[in-house]
């Protein structure tokens, strides 16, 4: 297993989530995994520019900065996919998924797909009358926005699955999204499975997981902590079935902040979620 953090926040209003990295390995993540059995090499983090603007002003907040991420992950993460090796990924906002599925698809091609587990489905399309971060639009620049925003991606949304947004999304973009209220009632690892299922068995697969897909009583220290998500067990057994999967080649965490982890607890709670999933997979592929 290859480990990789990615230090930055270029899509976010404000700082905590280029602290993950750090936070995570201070908490033991990879002294567990190598405890867990696996062979584990830390890379270090990626060594982004020395300046990355910093701004607010309409359409996408600090552009260019998240396109200079892109482009820089486009080629780092490409090489990190070079072999068989799991790659764990430690953001930095989700924002970061244009940059790693950018080098995901120019490595796998056609066999490349992506399942994101995310409390939101981030496919807000920029416009002129207000600043966003693109940490909230990193689908909609992957689907609408190459060519103009980004070069083109070749994505399309037969290629992405999405699992725990909190509602469904008035524009799909025709992604399959499964949503918090279909992971009730018992039924959560069919479902799960399901989706996993109607990827194609030949498929390489990078899973992106934004820890807000949790509620605030499992994960305080998300970016944005919600009244709504998967409890704490809910979360395990998602990562759970999606990991054991042999198909998948690598995961990304994102939108931990450091800073609303002032005790250190809260990285440690993420630490062992991973530290079991990746188990998990590891007993079963």
């Amino acid at each position: 297993m290859k480990v990789v953090g990615i230090p930055h926040y270029t899509g976010a209003l404000v700082s905590g989530t280029e602290l993950a990295p750090e936070a995570l390995r201070k908490a033991g993540l990879i002294l567990q995994l190598q405890q867990s059995g696996r062979e584990v090499k830390d890379a270090g983090n990626l060594q982004l520019p020395d300046y990355l603007p910093r701004h607010n002003i309409p359409p996408v907040r600090n552009w260019p900065a998240p396109r200079m991420l892109w482009d820089l992950l486009q080629k780092e993460a490409y090489d990190w996919f070079d072999s068989d090796d799991f790659v764990l990924m430690l953001g930095g906002d989700c924002g970061l998924i244009v940059g790693t599925a950018q080098a995901h698809k120019a490595r796998h091609g056609e066999q490349a797909y992506l399942v994101i587990i995310d409390g939101h489905f981030d496919a807000v399309m920029p416009v002129a009358s207000r600043s966003i971060g693109a940490a909230g639009m990193g689908l909609w620049f992957l689907l609408k926005g190459e060519g103009t925003w980004i070069m083109p991606s070749g994505w399309t949304p037969d290629r992405m699955r999405v699992i725990g947004c909190q509602r469904m999304p008035e524009e799909t973009y025709g992604v399959d999204v499964l949503t918090l209220d279909e992971l009730a009632g018992g039924h959560l690892v069919e479902r799960v499975t399901a989706v996993m299922k109607s990827i194609p068995a030949d498929a390489k697969i990078l899973v992106h997981f934004d820890v807000d897909v949790m509620h605030k009583g499992a994960m305080a220290a998300a970016y944005s902590p919600s009244e709504t998500g998967l409890s704490l067990h809910q979360a395990q057994s998602v990562l759970d079935t999606v990991l054991c999967d042999p198909r998948v080649v690598g995961m990304e965490v994102t939108e931990f902040s450091g800073l609303r982890d002032t005790d250190g607890k809260q990285a440690e709670r993420l630490v062992q979620l991973l530290t079991e999933a990746l188990a998990t997979r590891a007993a079963s592929v």
